[in-house]
């Protein structure tokens, strides 16, 4: 069972004090003081209030040491949660209620104040505090922790643990420190916006030079360790994943790690520091290039040598890295239709903008189909819902919707029973297509059919062909590769109808190995597009 107080790190603040403590009474919680060494005064002050837990240190040690101090006093009495509050007494405590309410909601989150300043804040706090959280989005690839510098948080002490342990700081940036530290550990932050006010004749106990100073090294130590931080995102991940968790996990760290770059970082710098990654990922993923060099060999063979002209196995992977940034542009705006080559537009236009019913549309990992994943939200007339295999891809898909402010309907395909399937058919009857990538097979089931691919036998999902000749839909293929510094989008035809045997598997054969014809072309045109990262042939 949940157990919480009030941590209040105590210096030299004796104005408000008893005014705090008896706001903080009416919420029946445990009360804890740290002394960080206060003067004499400020001491009989304290020593003037009742019904409180009060730790002394003997010797002003900085706000952190309070703060750590205070945890392990807190977690020693047998406390879960501490909710911080500063002594000067400038956050709005109504907000407490919310705050427990939040936190016994989210009991393994740390629950924080997003500060919304009245006239009275001094600006050079202000433009600090944005400062702060320019570098806290850096040092944490993540625009999540809205503010890092607001002393109103409730901490669950077992999962701080870590974060504190690893804490080098000890003095006011303690504050920052601890949530970049949290959020490198994986802990997740909650956010409720509060009104601060400053008191004209407020004592702060901030020293402009030296705790700037700190501040400033603190954020530099953040950054030097980026690397080994973005090292342990990619290469930490259990070897033994399949592929359907490792490369959707490794495509949303990717994304997110473009985010805050691409937010920040000129394009020259952001090219730079994308080759560094993508090459550390190159240099520490055996397995990946042993299967992206089984692939090229595959082509090589099929298609002949001259097809891998200027390509290499590195390319793949910095493909790749683009790719994710490429995601990102489009995602927030910053792609064009001028660096669109849409092949036979109105004949796009025609099928699926201005169809009176939807029909399945198949791509794959070759390319990259979030440019017509975005269309589909801001061309008239053509609305998607894509299918997908597994949990991974509606997490990544909520990473998109966080950065576009669009939304993308995600669909799992275990959940195709009786009912969704009506419900499919409700969604071609409105004119809505079905997006699902063709090269990949379900986790469970038997939905695969082994077809040549590249000279080799390969396994692909029958499961859409099927789906389209049960809808009675028209089911084609959708391709997005980057040709030229331009976005190549072309439309293929499969059927327009699947007429369906007895044997259903037998019958949608010759449908699906029409799309594998297709992808087979797809990959002779841009052999590094291929972001198969694992044993497509063995999988």
């Amino acid at each position: 069972m949940s157990k919480y107080a009030f941590l209040i790190p105590f210096y030299n603040h004796p104005e408000r004090i008893n005014e705090l403590i008896e706001a903080l009474k009416a919420y029946k919680l445990d009360i804890i003081i740290v002394d960080d060494g206060s003067d004499e005064a400020s001491k009989e002050v304290l020593k003037g209030i009742k019904d409180i837990l009060l730790l002394e240190r003997k010797s002003n040690g900085g706000k952190g040491a309070a703060m750590k101090d205070g945890f392990k006093f807190a977690i020693d009495n047998g406390f879960t949660h501490v909710l911080q509050v500063d002594a000067d007494f400038q956050h709005d405590v109504s907000m407490i209620d919310e705050f427990l309410e939040i936190s016994n909601k989210f009991p393994k989150d740390i629950i924080c104040a997003n500060p919304i300043y009245d006239n009275t804040a001094p600006k050079s706090r202000v433009y600090g505090r944005k400062i702060t959280n320019f570098w806290v989005a850096i040092n944490t690839l993540s625009l999540k922790i809205k503010d890092a510098m607001c002393g109103f948080r409730i901490y669950p002490l077992k999962e701080i643990e870590e974060a504190i342990k690893i804490s080098k700081t000890n003095r006011m940036e303690f504050d920052i420190e601890i949530l970049v530290n949290a959020h490198r550990c994986g802990l997740k932050t909650q956010w409720i916006d509060i009104r601060v006010s400053y008191q004209e004749c407020g004592i702060s106990h901030f020293k402009m030079l030296r705790d700037n100073a700190m501040i400033s090294l603190m954020h530099a130590r953040g950054f030097f360790s980026l690397p080994k931080f973005i090292f342990q995102e990619l290469f930490s991940k259990n070897n033994s994943e399949l592929w359907w968790k490792k490369n959707e996990k490794s495509n949303s760290f990717f994304l997110r790690l473009t985010l805050i770059l691409t937010q920040y970082l000129p394009v020259f710098l952001l090219n730079f520091v994308i080759k560094i990654v993508v090459f550390f990922y190159y240099l520490t993923s055996k397995e990946e290039r042993e299967n992206i060099e089984e692939f090229r060999r595959n082509l090589a063979n099929f298609a002949g040598e001259n097809v891998l002209k200027n390509t290499s196995v590195f390319g793949n992977f910095y493909q790749f890295g683009v790719a994710i940034c490429d995601k990102f542009r489009v995602w927030k705006g910053k792609i064009g239709f001028q660096e669109l080559d849409i092949v036979n537009v109105e004949y796009v236009k025609t099928e699926l903008t201005r169809a009176k019913r939807g029909q399945i549309l198949l791509t794959a990992h070759l390319g990259n189909i979030e440019i017509c994943k975005k269309l589909a939200t801001s061309v008239d007339g053509f609305a998607i819902v894509i299918l997908a295999y597994d949990e991974n891809v509606r997490k990544f898909n909520d990473i998109i919707n966080e950065i576009s402010g669009e939304k993308i309907r995600i669909l799992l395909v275990n959940e195709l029973d009786v009912r969704a399937m009506l419900e499919l058919k409700t969604i071609v009857d409105s004119g809505t297509h079905i997006g699902i990538m063709g090269d990949r097979v379900p986790i469970n089931g038997d939905k695969f059919t082994n077809i040549s691919f590249l000279g080799k036998e390969a396994k692909f999902n029958h499961g859409p062909y099927i789906i389209a000749g049960i809808l009675g839909v028209k089911i084609s293929s959708l391709w997005c590769q980057k040709i030229n510094d331009k976005f190549r989008i072309e439309f293929t035809k499969i059927a327009d109808e699947i007429k369906l045997s007895r044997d259903k598997v037998t019958s949608v054969r010759p449908y699906l190995k029409n799309y594998v014809n297709e992808l087979e072309h797809r990959c002779k045109q841009t052999p590094e597009q291929w972001f198969n990262f694992y044993d497509f042939w063995r999988q």
